[in-house]
């Protein structure tokens, strides 16, 4: 008898900051991975070991509201509800599976991307929002959005991105296409009596793949931008130079967010963030 392999995708949100990424480590000093993590609760729930495949590898500290994963499984043809809500029974409340769905065998969730979405979110206000301090980085001074925005248009197009690649990533093309940019000062919603002083400010970036640290290097470039410290155009020179120590500061981890992955049409995927362009049509 042939042997059953079915395969799912899982749509994944997690919160970033007890993992050290998404890609399991081989220390075993370090926190565990959210890869690793999946991968022990998809054995405790099938008994098989299972290999999990994300659509990228988030760095220590980044959060996920719209990560995409594939796996396999052996011998049986598991209900996509069942194994959604069995693996949120096994898996810490820090990782969520919003959704399991089945797929073609030739599917993979990082080399059929078609493009994906990042968003930094700056706090603005007279102090630092406690419930928002894990997810945000807070700056008191108010940044100025139209220099930011300004800044952002200069990387639109494709372009070597090398200049912001984190210091001894590994070897291997650094030529990338952003497609979209925005800026927008947006409430930070709960509660809502807090609409004011307090906001956020995002800074959204779309882009058919980014190289390590890529959005944190562009996210504390925008922030000397936004403070007056240096001038928007200044991103066409680091864009020139090729040189990481044109650029600004790497903004920290917590406040970057991977919201949204997008699939070819045919691939017949969840209607979930991974569809629309940044206004959501």
């Amino acid at each position: 008898m042939e042997k059953i392999k079915r395969k799912y995708a899982a749509w994944v949100s997690y919160a970033g900051t007890s993992f050290c990424g998404w890609q399991t480590q081989k220390q075993k000093d370090l926190l565990p991975s959210i890869q690793t993590t999946l991968e022990m609760a998809l054995l405790k729930m099938t008994g098989q070991q299972i290999r999990v495949i994300g659509s990228g590898r988030t760095d220590s500290g980044v959060h996920a509201a719209g990560q995409v994963a594939h796996f396999i499984i052996d011998d049986r043809d598991w209900d996509e509800r069942v194994l959604q809500r069995g693996l949120n029974g096994i898996l810490p409340r820090t990782i969520r599976i919003v959704q399991v769905k089945s797929v073609p065998l030739d599917f993979h969730a990082q080399k059929s991307a078609i493009k994906k979405q990042y968003s930094y979110y700056f706090q603005q206000g007279p102090c630092a929002l406690p419930h928002l301090e894990p997810y945000t980085w807070w700056i008191s001074k108010k940044l100025d959005l139209d220099a930011m925005r300004e800044g952002l248009r200069y990387l639109e197009g494709e372009h070597d991105f090398k200049a912001f690649q984190a210091a001894g990533a590994k070897p291997g093309p650094t030529v990338r296409s952003i497609l979209e940019t925005e800026v927008a000062f947006l409430s930070p919603g709960f509660p809502p009596s807090l609409a004011t002083p307090f906001g956020l400010v995002r800074v959204r970036v779309i882009g058919s793949g980014f190289l390590k640290q890529m959005v944190r290097g562009i996210a504390g470039t925008l922030l000397q931008v936004g403070e007056g410290r240096r001038p928007a155009k200044d991103f066409k020179l680091i864009l020139d130079s090729l040189d990481r120590k044109s650029v600004g500061p790497t903004a920290p981890a917590r406040a970057l967010w991977l919201e949204k992955v997008w699939y070819p049409e045919n691939v017949g995927l969840w209607d979930n963030p991974g569809e629309g362009k940044l206004d959501g049509k």
